[in-house]
């Protein structure tokens, strides 16, 4: 189903009588719902549930009734809405139930300075993250029930249940609005006190639910394009990753490798969209999980983060891109976790950014310590590396540059050797690339060809074991490729595998 606009699903009020008559909610329910709408309404809200201030005087005034209602009656309104979002199942006022709850997480946004009235501010989100979802029965006997009957219903089990809907039952404002609402709960859950250790399990759940959510957007967006669900979904993620359990599992669903293609992307996402998943790839990496997949496949998350802090206007965008660089490439990880050291591959390039970057100027002070200490980092780790390790590193990596080790003379007469260690395990990786059983980069194609040819000439037999693992089927084959850059190194490649005396008739041909 199409998307619908919060506005439009607030003017959109259901026929609340037929729930009436199912005895599905109680007129006090229904008063207190009818109440909120008509002043979320009037604070003329935008597409998040924030005030827009049209008509100051309507606005204001409708301010205050929403500070007075959530303070005075917040549980009745936590109540009133959870209960209703288990009882309505129809789409469009399931719609506008979510949309009254979105107005009310909110509400924080309109207690501003000179319009509060005693009582310190009102917070909505904070005021559902605590509720506890049970009340007692109408004997007053202390018994406990839930508002929709579940003993373990709170908000984040209400929202959870809510985005968990079949899509048949589901529009993408269902599940918009209750992903971008369980990530404002879970940042406004109690952090002390025994709340907190109630409502603990409660959010590691949620956050779960709203992984899992963004996992399977995010996949339907790499197969349609549709942008839309892209903002949605990097709001829902950056707030439910604070929770550290969440990263984990982050990891299992490949949130990593969905992301990377929105970082390539970023001149097609608003500044604020950009801001939120750089965000997640920095709580990401965090967790060792999440550095290996950011490492992983050529390392295609850490070059997406370098063009995007290379591209962003904005500070705020570049420091948590710059920021989940670092802890990637700190040697000791972020929790004291092993090195991964194929980051090496792409040292030299980030380098190039971080001093590109340090001439801007940045007013952001954390941002230029940052990038002193990545600076200095980056310095270390290529002193302590040789140039073998360097590029072993790359070469696992998955993806290859020109850089110098390429076309040293002198680094392959004294490491062609080492490509043999281990049953030929680089040298195997070098022909895997070529294979064609996965897409590569031309470039990648065309150093792996020249590094194959180079083991050929270099290493004693070179030709003969080169050939036996496939290095002369797989570089004939890219003699045909598109690439003008592939087809060169593949034509040379193959006349090292087949001509004994290369090295002679290079000097041969340098003499004519």
């Amino acid at each position: 189903m199409s998307a619908t606009p919060l506005r439009a699903a607030l003017d959109r009020e259901p026929a609340w009588e037929s729930f009436l008559r199912g005895r599905l909610l109680r007129e006090e329910d229904v008063a207190r719902l009818t109440k909120i709408a008509d002043v979320a309404r009037a604070l003329d809200v935008d597409g998040h549930g924030a005030g827009v201030d049209r008509d100051e005087r309507r606005s204001r005034e409708a301010r205050g009734t929403m500070r007075a209602t959530m303070r005075h009656h917040g549980g009745a309104v936590c109540e009133t809405l959870l209960g209703a979002l288990g009882n309505v199942g129809a789409t469009e006022a399931t719609e506008h139930v979510l949309a009254l709850v979105d107005v009310v997480v909110h509400s924080r946004t309109w207690d501003v300075e000179g319009e509060r009235s005693g009582g310190g501010e009102v917070n909505g989100a904070a005021l559902l993250a605590t509720y506890d979802g049970r009340r007692e029965d109408a004997d007053g006997n202390g018994t406990l029930a839930a508002v929709d009957g579940t003993a373990d219903a709170d908000a984040f089990y209400a929202m959870s249940r809510t985005l968990s809907r079949p899509d048949s039952a589901n529009s993408r404002f269902i599940k918009e609005t209750s992903a971008r609402v369980l990530a404002k709960l879970i940042e406004a859950r109690p952090r002390t006190g025994v709340e907190a250790e109630s409502k603990a399990e409660s959010a590691r759940r949620a956050a779960r639910v709203v992984v899992s959510w963004a996992s399977k957007e995010l996949r339907s967006w790499t197969e349609s394009g549709d942008d839309g669900v892209v903002p949605a979904v990097a709001c829902a993620l950056a707030g439910s990753l604070e929770i550290p359990e969440s990263r984990v599992f982050a990891a299992t669903e490949g949130i990593v490798g969905l992301l990377t293609p929105v970082l390539r992307a970023n001149d097609r996402f608003s500044v604020q969209t950009m801001y939120e998943v750089a965000l997640c790839f920095w709580l990401m990496s965090f967790t060792k999980e999440g550095r290996k997949d950011m490492c992983a496949r050529g390392a295609s998350a850490v070059k997406a983060l370098m063009a995007c802090a290379g591209a962003a206007s904005k500070e705020k965008v570049i420091r948590m891109c710059v920021l989940a660089l670092k802890n990637v490439t700190d040697r000791q990880g972020a929790q004291g976790e092993a090195v991964l050291d194929n980051f090496t591959a792409v040292d030299e390039p980030l380098q190039k950014l971080v001093r590109n970057l340090s001439l801007k100027g940045f007013e952001d002070e954390e941002l230029s310590v940052t990038l002193t200490e990545l600076d200095e980092d980056l310095l270390h780790r290529r002193k302590e590396a040789s140039s073998w390790e360097r590029y072993r590193d790359e070469v696992m990596s998955g993806s290859l540059e020109w850089s110098a080790a390429h076309r040293d003379e002198g680094f392959w007469r004294e490491c062609a050797t080492k490509l043999t260690d281990n049953n030929c395990q680089i040298l195997r990786v070098l022909i895997k690339l070529i294979d064609g059983n996965e897409p590569m980069d031309s470039k990648t194609l065309a150093v792996a060809c020249n590094d194959i040819g180079e083991f050929a000439v270099h290493y004693p037999a070179g030709r003969f074991l080169a050939n036996d693992l496939g290095g002369k089927e797989h570089t004939m084959r890219l003699m045909n490729h598109e690439d003008d850059e592939v087809r060169k190194y593949a034509l040379q490649c193959v006349q090292k595998l087949l001509v004994s005396s290369w090295r002679s008739l290079g000097k041969t041909a340098e003499a004519k």
